[in-house]
């Protein structure tokens, strides 16, 4: 299979409300669209983890987390600098 395809069928998963498994530096992550309520409620159940606790947004861009987070000033300055 290759990459194009993997990426495609990747979306596809995350499309229809599924989870994915993926590589990070050293474990594998979970992730799911965070937009889609069903899926957030069955990470969080399959890894076990208290709602309040959050989960970790990904984004290439810190537009793209303006839906789900409100940062301070200051908080949004940090993250700018740092951004890649």
């Amino acid at each position: 299979m290759t990459t194009r395809l993997s990426v495609e069928a990747a979306s596809t998963v995350l499309r229809s409300g599924g989870i994915l498994a993926y590589p990070t530096e050293a474990v594998y992550g979970l992730g799911c669209d965070p937009s889609n309520l069903a899926a957030v409620q069955r990470l969080l159940h399959l890894k076990s983890r208290d709602p309040n606790k959050g989960l970790i947004l990904i984004a290439s861009q810190i537009e793209q987390l303006h839906r789900w987070i409100c940062p301070s000033p200051e908080v949004l300055a940090r993250a700018q600098a740092t951004w890649p």
